[in-house]
């Protein structure tokens, strides 16, 4: 009795695994491919816009107020607003501001819903505008948002891989189920790769032994990519947690905008958050947007702690005049929930403990997106197995 429901168990879900595959397959495909080149953002762009990105800088010395590189890009470039800033420690490495702004008119795909979307570098010694990215036309951010929307309008994109991250998460539970050994001889042979087989062998190996090493690793990087796609998908980490969704990210009332120069506040801002974690290295710097009635200065410093597993960062909330300290929220404060919150793109993509995770994103990536087409394979073979017509045999007559 016990083997004719596992027998049932499998075939169900083979056949749930089959045709959820053949229906996701492609966008699988599509979107693994963006994610195998998207981990590699930072080097790629250090290495393709160098001449933005480094300046002949090779030791620490006092660089402009914040005030300057505002004026200074807002000055090359009259017509965007600049909201967002991201600086480093590392001395030969500029500053860059970024302005984007929402199509009014969306189209179909993901550049139809931008009317800009800029990254402009400044030299942080000189405050010399060196020139920008138009990340519209930029292949590096295209293969992000390939692997996020498939290149399509945001809402449409998002909620096709919402549902593709669903599939992929039940086609590695179910894959397991269908992977699983019946004895330990059978054992022996699905944990490896008979590479002198025939190609039909050798791919189904492939795709099973395969899918078997990397079977935690497709759970994980479906359930911190499924976060983006469903509230309720993240408010269940956080009960996981030990946290109460309703008391995540729980933020005061920010201060009123009476006046849209921030220059004052700015300087402030920035003199006093990095004395209080002198340790950064990666600065966030966001100033409200000019359609803002309330807002503040905030400025999120990332740093490395020995004794924490988590993307470190503390977050300090500035009055958009005065610079006065309108809150705190550093690690220290932060509820568990929080902290995974804070780290959990650094681990979707791989960054988070620097190259061994990035290497382990970037293989995982490639495998994944090999899914669908060694899928595919096993179930075109099947389908002419049962389409070759049978032979016929021939009887001697006495």
């Amino acid at each position: 009795m016990a083997k004719k429901k596992t027998s049932a168990l499998k075939s169900v879900f083979s056949f749930l695994h089959l045709w959820l595959g053949l229906i996701a397959g492609l966008i699988i495909l599509v979107s693994m491919s963006g994610a195998a080149i998207f981990v590699w953002e930072k080097e790629l762009t250090d290495w393709y816009y160098a001449d933005l990105v480094f300046n002949e800088s090779t030791t620490p010395k006092d660089r402009l107020p914040a005030s300057i590189l505002y004026a200074n890009v807002s000055a090359a470039y009259p017509e965007k607003d600049f909201t967002f800033m991201q600086a480093s420690t590392a001395p030969n490495r500029n500053a860059v501001w970024r302005t984007y702004k929402s199509a009014e008119e969306k189209g179909w795909t993901w550049p139809s819903g931008v009317e800009h979307y800029l990254m402009v570098y400044i030299n942080p010694y000189t405050g010399q505008v060196l020139g920008h990215i138009d990340r519209r036309k930029d292949w590096i951010t295209l293969s992000r948002f390939l692997h996020q929307t498939l290149l399509l309008e945001y809402d449409i994109g998002t909620t096709i891989l919402g549902v593709a991250g669903l599939i992929m998460f039940f086609m590695a539970i179910s894959g397991l189920v269908l992977w699983w050994p019946k004895n330990k001889k059978v054992l022996k042979q699905r944990l490896k790769i008979k590479f002198s087989a025939r190609f039909k062998r050798v791919n189904w190996d492939i795709h099973s032994v395969g899918g078997f090493y990397t079977y935690l690793f497709l759970l994980f990087f479906a359930s911190t990519g499924l976060v983006w796609s469903y509230s309720w998908w993240a408010n269940g980490i956080y009960r996981l947690l030990g946290n109460d969704p309703e008391e995540v990210f729980v933020r005061p009332d920010p201060p009123e905008i009476t006046a849209y120069d921030f220059s004052v506040a700015m300087d402030q801002a920035y003199t006093d958050a990095t004395a209080r974690q002198p340790k950064w290295h990666t600065m966030y710097f966001n100033i409200p947007r000019p359609d803002q009635e309330k807002g503040t200065i905030s400025v999120g410093l990332y740093y490395d702690r020995s004794d924490s597993w988590w993307m470190n960062s503390d977050y300090f909330y500035y009055h958009p005049q005065s610079g006065e300290l309108h809150r705190t929220f550093t690690h220290e404060q932060k509820l568990m929930g929080e902290k995974w919150r804070h780290s959990n793109y650094y681990m979707h993509v791989g960054s988070i403990y620097g190259w061994p995770t990035k290497i382990i994103a970037f293989i995982c990536a490639l495998f994944f997106a090999t899914l669908p087409i060694t899928g595919f394979l096993i179930w075109y073979g099947k389908q002419a197995k049962k389409r070759r017509p049978a032979k016929r045999r021939r009887y001697q007559t006495a």
